[in-house]
């Protein structure tokens, strides 16, 4: 029920004319037809119930029976919008301010997982298509508490995990005190080191078996390889509460239950607009309200 009124939330129909105006203010060509508000209301029907664009102008021709503002708009419309939308916001922009309203500091779970571009089984992909399947990678960085998402980034399946710790930590960084991030061996770099101690941020990043204990520019990495050899990996694990680094694991469980991990789009802009409608939607439903 709390999904569903989400997902339906008609507040744009209140500010519809007052926000066309302003967009359309000194908008080059033809004028906006609808606003961007009603443009986002339309993408959470679609994720949030996994519709075709086509089944999504359907719905709307149907209920614009009923309620008089709500206009008719071609799918072709929708998804240009869509996309529009997204391509001109920063991910900082999409999700929810994580801390709460007694300014607490923030304890942090980095990790990726992949969302597929396709709806075919395993053995179709196996007898038909000899080439890899292709998925696209979302990384976040999320509150262990409250399980929202503070940061994060959408890419190609390509796109190692430690390339994104640093914008995703600087990002969350500014709205957010964060006091401890937790990760596995892939964010274990001299770079992510230096910018967790920069930040003054505890580190709870599973070291590589191999890791010497030389500086090589990071003295925060060399303190934590060698307090993980002298305690060894299981007092290690205790001594930084390890265990919490799977809130990541329950967060994306959450997400792909609701969700689904499929993405219906095509192209990867589109794509990129339609897993960040999802993350928008997502901390939504894990909002108080």
């Amino acid at each position: 029920m709390e999904r569903g009124r989400i997902i339906f939330d008609l507040g744009f129909a209140s500010s519809w004319k007052k926000e066309l105006k302003s967009m359309n203010r000194r908008k080059v060509g033809r004028p906006f037809d609808f606003p961007d508000t009603y443009i986002e209301f339309l993408a959470f029907i679609k994720v949030g119930f996994d519709a075709p664009y086509r089944m999504v102008e359907g719905a709307l021709e149907a209920l614009s029976e009923y309620i008089s503002f709500i206009k008719d708009i071609c799918f072709t419309q929708i998804r240009r919008r869509m996309v529009r939308l997204m391509k001109g916001k920063k991910p900082a922009e999409v999700i929810i301010r994580t801390q709460n309203e007694k300014g607490e500091p923030i304890t942090a779970v980095v990790d990726s997982t992949g969302l597929t571009t396709t709806t075919k089984g395993a053995y179709i992909e196996d007898k038909w298509r000899k080439e890899k399947r292709k998925f696209v990678k979302l990384h976040i960085l999320a509150d262990k508490k409250t399980g929202k998402i503070a940061g994060f980034r959408v890419t190609s399946e390509h796109t190692g995990d430690s390339k994104k710790f640093v914008p995703l930590v600087k990002e969350a960084s500014k709205k957010n005190k964060i006091t401890k991030v937790f990760g596995d061996t892939a964010y274990d770099s001299r770079k992510n080191f230096n910018l967790l101690d920069e930040l003054e941020i505890e580190p709870a990043i599973k070291i590589r078996k191999n890791a010497r204990t030389l500086s090589r520019g990071s003295p925060l990495r060399r303190e934590e390889t060698v307090l993980m050899k002298k305690v060894g990996l299981e007092g290690w694990k205790k001594l930084k509460d390890y265990g919490q680094r799977w809130m990541a694991e329950i967060i994306f469980s959450s997400f792909k239950r609701v969700f689904g991990e499929t993405l219906r789009s095509k192209k990867f802009l589109c794509q990129k607009a339609e897993a960040s409608f999802k993350v928008m939607l997502y901390n939504r439903f894990v909002s108080p309200r």
